[in-house]
């Protein structure tokens, strides 16, 4: 097991993006690839694997570590490639390459469902259209200017590709006490009739979540947690994951794109040196 990753610092929403080819009007421009509002789409103007590529352009050497893509249409053939590198053209010796990795993972737990009723690749695409993070996870931290991400899947029935979110950048990782909790909200609002009748006015679902961090040092509790709290605080947004070697069907349902619901303050925990503190994160899920 892994300690809790958290990815709150996203220099490619700074970054300047270029290339393949999307479209410009109707709102659906690669720039919302930036955008907080995963359903603020970039989309493709066809299938085509030049067409469904861009580069960001970072400015200076940057540290990257994790890579995301929020609500997808990719299909079930659907790849995916980071390469970062030094190079404007991507024609260098690259600093990272992921290689062509799958952009959707299984969704239904091994075992869960009756042998002929499971899937053949393990991936629901009626309960998770869209909704899924395509995730990769460097195995250390490495520094480039220039991220290139291509995307092939030249059958996908709706003749284009689209996503409404991509994060990349050095990820924070640290152990959490017992007891994280992640909660489906729901924010349905039912009622009786005089007759006894149940109403429910169906609102849509989100997850909760709140986690404890005791005795962490004074360089995570000063320069993350309290950054976390002072730069992002309620309008700021950050993925979570809470293992990244779970099993790809039990790791979706605990990856959250988030935002907090409120600053919990830093805790002295113990006074003599070295110090200790206490923190925690409650957040909301973004959709």
């Amino acid at each position: 097991m892994k300690p809790l990753h958290v990815l709150w610092k996203k220099p490619t929403d700074a970054g300047a993006y270029t290339g393949g080819s999307w479209i410009d009007s109707g709102g659906l421009a690669l720039d919302n690839l930036t955008s907080q509002d995963v359903m603020e789409l970039a989309r493709s103007t066809d299938t085509d694997e030049s067409s469904t590529w861009w580069r960001i352009d970072l400015g200076r050497l940057t540290p990257l570590s994790m890579f995301a893509l929020l609500n997808h249409n990719g299909s079930t053939a659907a790849r995916r490639r980071h390469v970062v590198t030094n190079s404007p053209t991507d024609s260098d010796v690259p600093v990272y390459d992921t290689g062509w990795q799958r952009m959707r993972t299984p969704t239904e737990v091994w075992g869960a469902q009756p042998f002929g009723a499971f899937p053949f690749d393990g991936i629901d695409t009626a309960a998770y259209p869209g909704g899924l993070v395509d995730l990769h996870v460097a195995p250390s931290t490495v520094y480039g200017r220039y991220l290139f991400t291509y995307l092939s899947d030249i059958n996908n029935p709706a003749g284009y590709l689209q996503l409404g979110r991509f994060m990349a950048g050095e990820v924070w990782t640290q152990s959490m006490a017992f007891g994280v909790k992640v909660r489906t909200a729901d924010p349905s609002e039912a009622r009786r009739t005089r007759g006894g009748r149940r109403l429910v006015r169906r609102l849509p679902r989100y997850r909760e979540l709140s986690i404890s961090f005791e005795h962490i040092t004074e360089r995570d509790a000063m320069a993350t947690a309290f950054e976390i709290d002072r730069q992002l605080g309620k309008s700021g947004d950050f993925l979570l994951i809470y293992d990244p070697d779970d099993a790809p069907a039990i790791r979706f349902r605990r990856t959250v794109y988030a935002a907090l619901t409120d600053t919990s303050g830093i805790t002295t925990t113990t006074a003599t040196i070295p110090r200790r503190y206490s923190w925690g994160i409650t957040a909301e899920e973004l959709i």
